[in-house]
């Protein structure tokens, strides 16, 4: 079963007798996206044959004289034979100078010496001159290799990639055209009008075949990284947690002291934080303050209000946790609650494969009467289950503002047990200064391994390249 532009196709050859056209000759009949589209169409079905060359033509893209004969040209007016290389800059600008005193040496033109560059012929003939002339248009195997290489370095042509298309008949597609072709009205789109006045009754009724090659089509969608984020909201949203908000500029009370960290703890130093030099210190709430300080200088026998007020950017979303705890009034603090946060974090990281100064990360809380270890081990399996990863297992583990703590890890194919996120309840010594006596179970996950692991990336580098291709291949 052919489709009218199969059929129109053919009967070119059919009319001609011809049996391979190149694209540009059936260009004359229809359209080049039509020919390219239907020819693929007639390959699958084995009428076609689609013979495609490819060559490489030169292209000028600058005819502005060289700067070695500007130089040249610039004596010859003046009646001068030679030019201190200081001067140079009065003609030329800094890279058509070095441009220049490398052309002059290897085309030995001129003398070099003293500072100066020493003409005996002005009108010196240029190879590479006369080439340029005469290469615009040429295939790379008719110029020069040596000519090819020196005026692409130097920015006078390109190199551009050329496709030459034959379209022939194969033996199948000649014995179909043994007989003469008919062309009859086709409906490809049934419509009101048409089933109405029962034109389909007399018109052929073109059958619709899924196996037909296509051209890829590459439809609008978001980042991979937000598309993860998305996922990640959802599943939080569909197990009942709120979604909550922080400020990314925050004091070191918020970011270290209401969680417990020291303040001569390695964390705040300026080689894992950052800190604003303009403004560097900010608000902090009185009363609370001297609840932490009590706690501090009872644990850690030290706390100064000024190292409380620098203003840094946030180097954990759990921030945003513990401003919510904070905010909940008496009342509040008797129901139970259960939140969570993802925004951007920064530390102050060197740049490789696995590590970036800013990132994206999903903190939660969740405090409940009677809620315990048990209780958060479930959570997070339920968690990990619906981003995908059937084995989970858990293993102990540290971090300065939970007691007991876990790690989680995930099994993939191929790579093995993989951290995946931190998790623990929150010590008392964090919850005490905020009077909540109900345990607060916590866990933070990074979305950098995440997105490593959902699109197999070896370089967290890679997800942030814009590359297209990389893009438009990533399901979703």
């Amino acid at each position: 079963m052919l489709h009218i532009d199969e059929k129109r196709l053919l009967k070119i050859f059919q009319e001609t007798g011809k049996d391979s056209f190149k694209l540009e000759e059936l260009e004359e009949y229809l359209p080049r996206e039509k020919i390219l589209r239907v020819s693929l169409w007639l390959k699958g079905k084995g009428l076609v044959e689609i013979d495609e060359k490819k060559r490489e033509r030169v292209r000028v893209i600058k005819k502005e004289d060289f700067p070695e004969r500007k130089i040249a040209k610039y004596l010859k007016e003046r009646n001068l034979k030679e030019i201190g290389i200081k001067e140079l800059k009065n003609i030329l600008n800094k890279e058509e100078i070095n441009a220049a005193l490398g052309a002059i040496k290897r085309k030995g033109i001129a003398k070099i010496e003293k500072g100066k560059i020493i003409f005996e012929n002005l009108d010196y003939e240029d190879e590479e001159e006369r080439a340029l002339n005469e290469i615009d248009g040429k295939t790379v195997e008719e110029v020069d290799k040596n000519l090819l290489n020196i005026l692409k370095k130097r920015g006078y042509i390109e190199i551009e990639e050329e496709k030459e298309i034959n379209i022939k008949l194969t033996e199948e597609g000649k014995k179909l055209l043994e007989k003469p072709i008919e062309i009859e009205e086709e409906i490809s789109q049934l419509t009101r009008d048409i089933i109405i006045s029962k034109k389909w009754k007399k018109a052929y009724i073109r059958p619709y075949d899924v196996k037909v090659p296509t051209k890829p089509i590459f439809p609008a969608k978001v980042h991979p990284l937000t598309r993860i984020i998305r996922e990640v909201k959802e599943i939080l949203l569909g197990m009942g947690f709120k979604e909550v908000k922080s400020p990314i500029v925050e004091t070191e009370f918020w970011n270290f002291d209401m969680l417990f960290e020291p303040q001569d703890h390695p964390a705040r130093e300026m080689q894992d934080t950052f800190f604003l030099k303009y403004p560097t210190e900010g608000d902090i709430p009185k009363e609370l303050v001297e609840k932490v300080r009590e706690v501090h200088l009872r644990c850690w026998r030290q706390f100064d209000e000024k190292v409380s007020r620098r203003l840094i950017l946030r180097t954990h979303t759990t921030a945003s946790s513990i401003r919510y705890l904070a905010s909940l009034t008496e009342e509040e603090k008797k129901k139970n609650h259960k939140v969570f946060c993802i925004d951007r974090v920064f530390r102050n990281e060197a740049i490789d494969y696995k590590h970036l100064p800013e990132f994206y990360q999903c903190e939660g809380i969740l405090m409940g009467d009677n809620v315990n270890f048990d209780n958060l081990i479930g959570i997070l399996k339920e968690f990990l289950n619906r981003l995908g990863f059937d084995k989970v297992r858990f293993r102990p583990a540290y971090f300065p503002f939970t007691e007991p703590s876990l790690e989680a890890e995930i099994y993939v194919e191929g790579k093995g047990w993989l951290e995946i996120l931190g998790a623990g309840i929150f010590r008392p010594e964090v919850l005490e200064p905020l009077g909540i006596e109900k345990p607060v179970l916590a866990w933070g996950i990074g979305f950098s391994r995440l997105a490593m692991l959902k699109y197999n990336l070896t370089d967290i580098r890679e997800l942030h390249k814009n590359d297209i291709d990389w893009l438009r291949r990533v399901i979703g």
